[in-house]
């Protein structure tokens, strides 16, 4: 859907029995445009649950300011945003959109170039499921230490070629980055082809549930945190790039450190 259809529902011309059929919507914009032009749509769409930003020049897509039109804004379940390569901010750390982040359960950023951080300051992602982040070169890291805590229902994380992530989770400000970070509900973890990345986290760790983890192409990173770190039902990794498994003699941290003098040694 292009500018010329949503004008259309910003006027009433679809009938509303079809409007409320729909379940994905995907949008493209061909013109240039700064910040997402319409949000007043999104309350003609109730039953949205997927919600795809794709091949625009947005810089911005929720502003600073909540619009006259962003009432009952739309709560879809997934959000993806694909090949925006202007695109400097989400937006999704300004107070109106609180409701619409608390309602994801999948978020996929791909292809955003410029995009400097996930969110810039606190943000609960207290019912996210499932994070995608792919090609997206301008991140130094994905979230803060007080927005990684909020992610208690995530069971998937998959970062792929982002070029200058150093860390998955950063402290902001004065926070601490020795404190315990447990990712309950986490089952599968995938870092691939991160140049740059040195360890996931400063500070301890805990996956209760992790049992799946692949970390390929990461030549970087020497342990996944700097403190102490617990996976309970790990008993295998993915290192290599043939994806080979290498069994957990010992805790995860100390099995990376030798497979990384291995690779250094070699």
């Amino acid at each position: 859907m292009g500018e010329n259809e949503l004008k259309m529902i910003v006027d009433g011309e679809f009938q509303t029995n079809l409007l409320n059929k729909l379940k994905a919507l995907t949008l493209c914009f061909h013109i240039e445009c700064y910040e997402f032009p319409e949000y007043g749509f999104l309350q003609q769409l109730p039953n949205v649950k997927k919600l795809v930003v794709c091949s625009s020049s947005f810089k911005v897509i929720f502003c600073r300011q909540r619009p006259d039109d962003s009432e009952d804004l739309l709560q879809p379940k997934e959000l993806g945003l694909e090949s925006l390569e202007e695109l400097v901010s989400i937006g999704l750390e300004n107070s109106w959109t609180e409701p619409f982040v608390k309602n994801l359960e999948t978020f996929e950023v791909i292809g955003c170039s410029r995009l400097q951080n996930l969110v810039s300051c606190r943000v609960s992602f207290s019912n996210l499921i499932c994070l995608k982040v792919k090609s997206c070169d301008s991140l130094s890291y994905l979230f803060t230490f007080s927005t990684a805590k909020s992610l208690g229902q995530l069971q998937k994380m998959e970062i792929e070629k982002c070029k200058s992530i150093e860390e998955i989770v950063s402290k902001e400000g004065e926070e601490s980055d020795e404190g315990e970070i447990i990712f309950p509900q986490l089952n599968c973890l995938n870092l691939k082809r991160l140049e740059n990345l040195i360890m996931f986290y400063r500070g301890n760790l805990s996956f209760p549930l992790l049992e799946e983890l692949s970390i390929t192409d990461c030549d970087k990173m020497v342990s996944l945190c700097g403190g102490t770190i617990e996976t309970v039902k790990l008993s295998e990794v993915i290192i290599n790039d043939d994806e080979e498994y290498i069994l957990l003699e010992s805790d995860l941290n100390s099995t990376l450190r030798q497979e990384f003098l291995i690779k250094v040694c070699v």
